[in-house]
């Protein structure tokens, strides 16, 4: 969509990877963080809901009217760079997406972003949930964080003020919105990016690229496997209406057609079921939920 711009009643069906889901009252791309706070003021003012859309790569949005405004992130999607002491400062704005880090890396030989090789979404969305593989993300490349708060506020968090956890936010108190942040980077041999980008994107083998998913539903339990859980139970391919576990990896529920938010959302908590009742274990959400549940 268009920067700035503002659509009332609006479909979020084509925003989210998994294409399913309703409307919400209006969204909005907001092409700089005083039109995004100008938003939040707007939406305090008239007690709407808000919700944060990045790249829809991991968000499960309630069928028929999702009662609420949606602030994209995409028109914030600006990348600076400078050099200062050996060193290359990348400034991102939330909007941008991934993909384009990992290929500034590969173009300017900078090291440290491999792990990006098959992420979806943008660095708003990354930062968020800490997404990352094999142990990597970009937590140890954070230099600050700018955000705007749930009254519009705005702040920069420092390195040494962020809780980097698995996948999950690294604040206690989660702001509304990321606008930007500044990731700390070095030079490598494009040789060795080559290599970690093709090791990355063999992790990603396995998964069912090109269907109809939000990523991996569940997080990982410590020391265990979520996927490995949920295939241990049986679940590859169940399915609820027109959603299904993936044949390929059972982390994956796919849209095989047609499928309602209603339907995918069934089939987590029949998958959840099945692991807590096998291995006494409660599989937590990796996927955010736009609506109510």
């Amino acid at each position: 969509m268009e920067k700035g711009a503002l659509i009332s009643n609006c479909s979020l069906k084509e925003l989210n990877t998994w294409q399913c889901g309703g409307r919400c009252l209006w969204l909005a791309a907001p092409a700089s963080v005083s039109e995004a706070a100008s938003l939040i003021e707007i939406a305090r003012d008239s007690s709407t809901e808000l919700y944060v859309l990045g790249g829809g790569s991991n968000i499960l949005v309630q069928d028929g009217l999702l009662n609420a405004g949606v602030i994209s992130s995409a028109a914030m999607d600006s990348l600076t760079l400078r050099e200062e002491g050996g060193a290359v400062f990348a400034e991102a704005g939330a909007g941008l997406p991934v993909r384009k880090m990992l290929a500034l890396a590969l173009e300017r030989g900078l090291g440290g972003l491999a792990f990006l090789a098959g992420i979806p979404g943008t660095v708003g969305g990354a930062l968020y949930g800490n997404a990352g593989a094999a142990g990597e993300s970009f937590a140890p490349l954070v230099e600050w964080i700018e955000t705007l708060s749930r009254n519009g506020e705005p702040r920069r968090w420092r390195r040494d003020e962020l809780r980097w956890q698995y996948r999950s936010s690294p604040w206690t108190e989660p702001p509304l919105l990321i606008t930007k942040a500044l990731f700390r980077l070095s030079y490598e041999l494009k040789d060795n990016i080559i290599k970690n980008i093709r090791h990355f994107s063999e992790l990603k083998k396995g998964q069912p690229i090109g269907a109809k998913t939000a990523g991996c539903v569940f997080k990982n339990p410590p020391g265990d496997s979520a996927g490995r859980l949920l295939d241990q139970c049986g679940c590859k391919e169940l399915s609820v209406g027109g959603a299904r576990v993936s044949p390929r990896h059972a982390n994956f529920i796919e849209n095989h057609g047609g499928a309602r938010a209603e339907d995918i959302y069934n089939l987590t908590r029949l998958c959840q079921k099945r692991v807590y009742d096998e291995f006494g274990v409660t599989l937590s959400y990796e996927i955010k939920f736009f609506g109510a549940f």
